[in-house]
C-alpha cells in the first residue's frame, strides 16, 4: 500500500537552512506510542516546505534497521531527469520518547531533530522538527502537517509535491 510522507521541520540552520522564523520553536508534541518496526518501509512525500536539496520530483525516503540499531534512511527523487540520492543515519536517543529521533545526512555533522508526531503505519506519517537558534529563531524545513497550524507553525509555506509519473 502506498505511504504518504507528510513532513514538517525545523532544522540547524548549518544543514539546511530554508525557512527562517523569529521566535524560538513552536511546542509539538511527538507520537507518545511509536512501533518503529511498523514504520519501516517506504514513505511518498506528498507536500514540503520547499528546499534547497529538494527541487524535483518523485521524492520518497525508505527507512530500515542496521545491525548497529540505528535507522538507514534513503532518499531519493529526480531533479531534471536525474536521480538524486540522500543516505542518512537516525537513531532514537531516548528509549521514553520512542517517536523522537536524531538525523543526519553526512558524517560529522550534527544530527537533527526527526520526530514523529503521528503516523496511522499505513497512509500517513507526520514528522516534525526544529532547532532553535540562540532562542531568538527557528529554521524551518517542512513537509505538510495539518495540525501544524494550531501549535503556531505557519502551514502557508507548504507545497505540493509532484508524484506523477515516478519511476518504481
Amino acid at each position: 500500500m502506498l505511504k504518504l510522507v507528510i513532513f514538517v521541520s525545523c532544522v540547524a540552520a548549518v544543514v539546511f537552512a530554508q525557512s527562517p522564523s523569529f521566535g524560538g520553536c513552536p511546542t509539538v508534541p511527538s507520537q507518545s506510542t511509536f512501533n518503529l518496526t511498523r514504520y519501516l518501509g517506504d514513505w511518498y512525500e506528498m507536500y514540503v516546505f520547499p528546499t534547497h536539496f529538494e527541487k524535483g520530483s518523485c521524492t520518497r525516503a525508505h527507512y530500515t534497521v542496521k545491525d548497529d540499531g540505528h535507522i538507514e534512511v534513503f532518499n531519493r527523487g529526480i531533479e531534471n531527469g536525474t536521480e538524486v540520492r540522500a543516505i542518512g543515519d537516525a537513531y532514537c536517543p531516548d528509549p521514553a520518547h520512542p517517536a523522537e529521533l536524531l538525523v543526519r545526512f553526512a558524517a560529522g555533522t550534527p544530527y537533527g531533530n526527526y520526530w514523529v508526531i503521528d503516523t496511522d503505519y499505513d497512509s500517513y506519517t507526520l514528522i516534525y522538527s526544529c532547532e532553535s537558534i540562540l532562542g531568538v529563531a527557528h529554521i524551518e524545513f517542512d513537509h505538510l502537517m495539518k495540525e501544524l497550524a494550531g501549535y503556531g507553525v505557519d502551514v502557508s509555506k507548504f507545497k505540493e509535491s509532484d508524484q506523477a509519473n515516478c519511476p518504481p
